[in-house]
């Protein structure tokens, strides 16, 4: 942008007010925008008295400064220049897993809508008309379907945009992000897994054990899927009963575990210690769980193992996680203390245990059962007659005539 030379603005006349007329440099942008600013009535105002007042305006605003430009741009910065200079020093920091999820909305909806505007002129209607917009577009997936986006995806985009532009921009803003419908959390019930870990084949019998091996180590531990495909034959005390958890695998790299409680001690029952052996053989190194060629699974191979396993069990489909979800479960039926989950677990809280405990109607009911609260009442309810049995008149009618 060029240097702008000085302005003295123009003043006329519109009904009974006297108005000046001036020209200012937009940030970020080539073109000035004209603004019309009241001066004062003509009744009470000459014309000469109104460029004065316009001049001082001008002079107020340091519009005809010679740095007044450079005070303009100094503080301008695009969308694109913020989202480059944030992920080179804050999500180059991230998890890998967290820099692909938050670069992957970057880079797909974020910087095509706002990679060109000045981070001052994003503001709360922008976004809302943003977010508005990503509920009802569709898009095309990889295999060549189109969808709109998941209402739980659109607020994480939302997230990544707030982190790039500051709270002091976003801190005022009441956006209405759409409503996340209310479904619960596939897990699988000990019933479910025993017949998983069952129905889990190989090609030939060692590789039969692994898989069965894996399926019981999600189950029997709840560790995350990453933190069993990071184990290690050191990482395991046998004898002790005792897996120390230290490292994950994303994308078959070796990553830290998720959070800082993700370093921990399990403890696991014996027949998983039984099976460990019996998987590993005479092995003394290595990975526990790894292909033909040594490198550790991969999360979709096993996601899609298990769904082969599900469809031929007809069980409904779940992820690898729902064993997570499903020893949670299991731990708080069998009364477990909640610091023992915790420490098990691996949870950044004490209460994520809770948004990973589900119940089954049949354990519900029994619970309602056992309380028996009402019980001191029985007298007073009539007693249960069968559909089809005789009326006591009708009984008595037909004993006299036997």
């Amino acid at each position: 942008m060029s240097r702008r030379s000085g302005q003295t603005g123009t003043v006329v006349k519109k009904g009974k007010m006297w108005y000046g007329r001036y020209r200012e440099d937009v940030p970020g942008q080539d073109q000035r925008r004209n603004l019309c600013v009241p001066l004062g009535p003509i009744k009470t105002m000459t014309k000469a008295e109104a460029k004065r007042k316009l001049r001082s305006i001008l002079e107020k605003d340091g519009i005809n400064a010679a740095d007044y430009l450079e005070r303009v741009n100094q503080d301008v910065r695009t969308f694109a220049q913020e989202a480059k200079w944030w992920r080179e020093n804050r999500l180059s920091l991230c998890k890998p897993s967290t820099q692909d999820k938050m670069n992957s909305h970057l880079d797909k909806y974020l910087l095509p809508r706002f990679g060109m505007l000045p981070v001052s002129v994003i503001d709360e209607r922008l976004v809302q008309r943003f977010v508005a917009e990503l509920s009802r577009t569709e898009y095309k997936t990889g295999k060549g379907t189109v969808k709109v986006l998941s209402p739980s995806t659109i607020p994480n985009i939302i997230t990544v945009l707030k982190l790039i532009v500051g709270e002091k921009t976003w801190r005022d803003w009441n956006l209405r992000l759409p409503e996340i419908p209310y479904s619960e959390q596939r897990y699988f019930t000990m019933e479910e897994t025993v017949r998983i870990i069952s129905a889990a084949k190989g090609q030939y019998a060692a590789e039969t054990l692994q898989w069965r091996t894996l399926f019981a180590a999600l189950a029997g531990t709840g560790l995350r899927c990453g933190e069993v495909f990071g184990l290690h034959l050191a990482d395991l005390d046998l004898n002790s009963g005792k897996i120390y958890v230290r490292r994950s695998i994303y994308q078959q790299r070796e990553v830290s575990v998720k959070t800082k409680k993700g370093n921990r001690v399990v403890h696991i029952e014996a027949v998983l210690v039984e099976m460990l052996r019996q998987h590993l053989g005479g092995r003394t190194s290595g990975r526990v769980f790894q292909t033909r060629n040594g490198t550790p699974f991969s999360k979709d191979n096993v996601r899609r193992k298990l769904h082969s396993i599900l469809e031929e069990l007809g069980l409904k489909r779940g992820g690898l996680h729902a064993f997570r979800h499903g020893r949670v479960s299991f731990l708080k039926k069998k009364g477990v203390a909640d610091k023992m989950i915790h420490d098990w677990i691996g949870h950044s809280t004490l209460r994520m245990a809770d948004l990973y405990t589900h119940f089954e109607d049949a354990d519900r009911q029994q619970v309602a059962n056992d309380l028996g609260a009402l019980k001191g009442v029985t007298s007073l309810v009539p007693p249960v007659i069968a559909p089809n049995a005789p009326k006591s008149g009708e009984l008595a009618a037909n004993n006299d005539a036997a």
